[in-house]
């Protein structure tokens, strides 16, 4: 099993970080995705609780489902199906506000099913922590943009 955790503290209100990184629909802004779409809308909200979202990033494709929705401070998700095969134990986002604004706590455990891809479990977990990386800094984008236009 792999577990990543990747931090960042984006100079926004938690609010509407917290908005902007639970916009699922949004990944695809990513160049390496080729789509997201929430295929289940959550209970109270499209992107709340019980949402599914489908992220397509052609090699990879995974079918999460939002399993914790507490506006504006975290947001848990597990992959319930993957391409290539995986467990997943936990995925949790949680924001924090802090003096300079919205510190963002990614955590993710997983693991690949394939014995044979298991072996290059590593790259999928340098991959991943690229990925998040590169998700919070669009995140950070959006969200500081929409702070100065008042949002």
């Amino acid at each position: 099993m792999q577990k990543i955790v990747v931090t960042r503290t984006i100079e926004a209100p938690i609010g509407v970080v917290f908005a902007e990184y639970t916009d699922h629909e949004r990944l695809a802004d990513l160049p390496m995705v080729i789509s997201a779409k929430v295929v289940v809308p959550g209970r109270a909200e499209k992107n709340g609780l019980g949402a599914v979202r489908v992220v397509n990033g052609g090699v990879v494709v995974l079918r999460e489902e939002i399993t914790a929705f507490e506006r504006p401070r975290l947001m848990e998700y597990r992959i319930r199906q993957s391409r290539p095969a995986s467990t997943h134990e936990l995925g949790r986002v949680e924001f924090t506000e802090v003096p300079d604004g919205t510190r963002v706590t990614w955590t993710t455990v997983f693991g690949i099913t394939n014995p044979i891809l298991r072996k290059v479990e590593p790259a999928f977990s340098v991959a991943f922590r690229l990925i998040f990386t590169m998700t919070l800094d669009q995140v950070a984008k959006r969200a500081v943009a929409a702070a100065r236009k008042g949002r």
